[in-house]
């Protein structure tokens, strides 16, 4: 079976017509009796700008009808649950178009070092005092922590080596970066990984180094990391899935119903099957295997077939480059401010060798996996345009729906080129509001930040984008992700590049109905239609009349997944 095929098989097991309805009550057969109804509110079913209804129905898990509160009260009998919206506004579960849920179930265990609003460590001496309270409840072992931000630092640099050995030095400590790219040790992990004299830097990855030029700093980047990650100690399966139903529960809350594990590794894949034979994931989870670090029966994972109990594989993630905020994306010209220790033409690096990109996603396309590469810098945007034009002109076809993550520095021509070639950008579009102030003044200067995540765009030359989170380098808010592309304000209050900004309509697009075509299940979810899975989000009041700027006000009250509450009410 070829990938075309495949994704044919996926579509066939989605929603079917529904003939009854269609036809109205002219038909002699029984009238179908709904599971669940919900009345009098606002539903948007986001078919198009305009369509609108006040009501809808869910039979065995599916939409049944969408319609007036008058013809969807037809359809109740003496057990079908009744709902009142009272006027607040049902929308399409929320679809995260990447995202690493396996990661957000890993975080519950680590120090939280995330600045406000996530969290309160502003300076390295707050970093400091936060992994000291962490050890005492944590008396052995690595201490591990995450979010920590030189961007929102006072010092406005990374922890050294000496600063986390002043917090303790017989134990291994690794803090992992806000953007997941970078990551300080202490002296002692740097030990046990054999990195604190390294040689050379790993491909793919850098070692920073004090002013001998040999010994390493404690600040590591990229595919330097992964030494460091094979020392971590792994929990036990049953606390991993205690974690991983956790992070499920904080998905639901923000009124997502469709996960994604972007870069899966070895363990987390082992994991999300588990979970699944153990029928512990109550959410849709679409995992992405990691390419870069395939393993022994890599080949042998199920890639597109449909849901087995709530997990599929939707496709290969591979790494082209880093991140903005960290400077180690590869970006075409200089970077404003160098980080420090590099000079005035340094632009990040790529991840990968044309070569080497190239024949992954050859064979990628050869077994029709969908191909979704992490791309951040205009300079790595334009090494995977150049090679899937040149993979579709080795194999004769072209590639199909190849899914560029963030897209951050993306140019015009890039977009059209895109256009062209089948590859659609999915943006990190909260980084407007995180990191606009920093890309502003450090990273990009005012003339490039202002075209971070260009979604108005996108959408002008005929992209279908989405935007996502990247959860867990911020939270999984989807109400601020929203607010974020319509407005781009950043924590200064700025407007960063407002011809970017995108309707509000637009905005739940990309979170709904665009974000189901990227990952080949427009067929199933996106919009509220008849015979699609009945996978709801509640708001409490409609984004579409608000303000853009008080969007963030607005709240989940309820997320319904195949029909079921998994937030909220009853």
């Amino acid at each position: 079976m070829n990938g075309k095929t495949k994704w044919m098989a996926i579509r066939s097991t989605a929603a079917l017509p529904l003939a009854l309805l269609a036809c109205g009550t002219t038909l002699a057969a029984p009238r179908p009796v709904a599971d669940m109804v919900l009345l009098h509110g606002t539903v948007i079913p986001m078919t198009a700008p305009d369509a609108k209804a006040s009501a809808l129905a869910v039979k065995d898990g599916k939409i049944l009808a969408v319609g007036s509160d008058a013809e969807v009260e037809k359809l109740k009998g003496k057990a079908t649950q009744v709902v009142d919206l009272a006027g607040r506004t049902l929308l399409p579960g929320f679809i995260d178009a990447h995202g690493h849920i396996t990661m957000l179930a890993q975080q519950a265990d680590l120090a939280a070092l995330s600045p406000p609003p996530v969290g309160g460590v502003s300076s390295i001496a707050g970093l400091q005092e936060t992994l000291r309270a962490y050890i005492m409840v944590h008396p052995q072992g690595w201490i591990i922590g995450s979010g920590y931000d030189d961007a929102e630092l006072a010092e406005k640099r990374h922890p050294t080596r000496q600063e986390l050995d002043a917090v303790l030095a017989d134990r291994p400590i690794l803090i992992m970066h806000a953007s997941g790219h970078l990551a300080a040790a202490n002296t002692k992990a740097l030990e046990l990984a054999g990195l604190l004299h390294p040689d050379k830097d790993p491909p793919g990855g850098v070692i920073r180094r004090e002013a001998d030029g040999k010994t390493a700093s404690g600040v590591i980047e990229e595919g330097a990391l992964f030494k460091l990650y094979g020392l971590m100690p792994q929990p036990t399966l049953d606390h991993q899935l205690e974690q991983l139903t956790k992070a499920q529960h904080v998905y639901a809350s923000y009124g997502l119903t469709t996960a994604q594990d972007g870069a899966t590794m070895h363990a987390a894949w082992d994991l999300l099957q588990a979970a699944a034979r153990r029928k512990a994931l109550f959410l849709d989870v679409h995992a992405l295997p990691l390419l870069n670090q395939p393993w022994e029966g890599f080949d042998a994972i199920p890639f597109n077939a449909p849901y087995v109990d709530h997990l599929r594989a939707a496709g290969v993630k591979i790494i082209a480059d880093g991140s903005p905020q960290g400077r180690t994306a590869w970006l075409s010209h200089p970077y404003h401010v160098p980080p420090e220790g590099k000079g005035a033409d340094y632009a990040g690096y790529p991840q990968l060798k044309e070569e080497v990109l190239r024949a992954m996603l050859a064979k990628a396309d050869e077994h029709g996996w969908q191909a979704y590469i992490h791309v951040n810098g205009d300079a790595a945007i334009q090494q995977l345009i150049d090679a899937v034009r040149v993979v579709g002109q080795q194999s004769g076809r072209p590639m199909q729906r190849t899914i560029a993550i963030h897209s951050q520095t993306a140019t015009l021509d890039e977009l059209k080129a895109m256009k062209t070639l089948d590859i659609e950008p999915t943006f990190f579009a909260s980084h407007t509001y995180y990191w606009g102030d920093w890309h502003r003044e450090v990273t990009l200067g005012p003339s490039r930040a202002d075209r971070i995540s260009p979604q108005r765009d996108a959408f002008d030359v005929g992209l279908k984008p989405s935007i996502h989170n990247d959860s867990p380098i911020v939270p999984p808010d989807m109400i601020r992700l929203i607010w974020s592309a319509a407005t781009r304000r950043t924590r200064s209050n700025d407007i960063l590049g407002p011809e970017q900004r995108v309707t509000p309509y637009e905005a739940l697009m990309e979170v709904t109905r665009n974000a189901a075509y990227e990952i080949h299940e427009e067929a199933a979810k996106g919009t509220l239609e008849p015979g699609k899975v009945a996978d709801l989000v509640i708001l409490d009041s409609n984004p579409l009349t608000v303000p853009p700027e008080d969007l963030l006000k607005v709240k989940v009250m309820g997320t319904i997944k195949d029909g079921h509450y998994i937030f909220g009410p009853p």
